[in-house]
């Protein structure tokens, strides 16, 4: 069944509107669970109760606080309905960049964009399809969805645009606030490094998201059908943290010679 819509605008690209429809890209399929008695076996309700007078809370009463040194100061509903973004129908093109310029750790969710309205969109969405393909670059532009403005980029894979929000800079934790858990920085000798990329190149391949899956989903699910056919489950003993190398040239060659051989 194909994704619902989640967005409906258009892509702005300087005076060239293009009519789209953003749909998931992504699924979930790992298992999940509810939370149940042990003893029935049904469902545990999760109620709104008020912490200092241990009584039940109607949504009319629920409010929204924000603690601030200890202080909790209440905002309303309309306040910040105010502060909402401006709703636009537009996904604006502000700047193509290369993709390898953008930081992995920066993607979010991603969505499919196609085009919406007739043939007259779907030939506008085929040309700026193919110009994204032919630059090579990513197109990066901001749009608003439900109550939030994204920062977005767009790429062309396996022919269709795909749309995927970005966090902003100061969302990521730079390295310095690891403190004292940060790695110190030094060069380790040049024998090692030169061993160490040998390893590198002996497992280098190309990359094909298919050849790996989620073995603990699999496990899981393997687990809930033993579990229905009443078959007993031995829980394995916690594995023990490998112990680091005590002599480093040597495991590297020998992990050379495992990899060829």
């Amino acid at each position: 069944m194909a994704p619902r819509s989640l967005w409906t605008g258009a892509v702005s690209f300087g005076l060239v509107n293009v009519p789209v429809a953003l749909r998931s890209a992504t699924r979930d399929l790992a298992p999940h669970f509810n939370l149940v008695d042990e003893k029935t076996r049904t469902r545990i309700e999760i109620r709104r109760v008020c912490s200092k007078e241990d009584k039940p809370v109607d949504w009319d009463e629920v409010a929204h606080g924000h603690e601030v040194d200890g202080e909790c100061v209440m905002v309303t509903d309309d306040e910040l309905s105010a502060l909402e973004p401006r709703r636009t129908r537009t996904i604006d093109i502000e700047a193509f960049v290369d993709v390898a310029e953008i930081d992995p750790a920066l993607y979010d969710s991603t969505y499919f964009v196609v085009p919406v309205g007739g043939e007259g969109a779907a030939r506008a969405y085929r040309l700026l399809a193919e110009v994204m393909d032919q630059a090579g670059e990513a197109a990066l532009g901001r749009f608003v969805l439900r109550t939030r403005e994204y920062l977005a980029a767009m790429r062309v894979r396996d022919g269709v645009i795909t749309l995927s929000t970005l966090l902003f800079a100061d969302e990521l934790r730079p390295a310095s606030a690891l403190g004292d858990a940060r790695p110190r920085r030094s060069r380790p000798a040049k024998k090692k490094i030169d061993q160490a990329v040998k390893l590198i190149e002996a497992l280098g391949s190309d990359f094909d998201p298919t050849a790996y899956e989620d073995r603990h989903r699999k496990q899981v699910e393997q687990l809930v059908k033993a579990k229905r056919k009443g078959q007993e489950i031995e829980t394995p003993d916690e594995p023990e943290t490998p112990a680091v190398a005590s002599d480093l040239m040597k495991a590297l060659e020998e992990s050379i010679a495992a990899v060829r051989g």
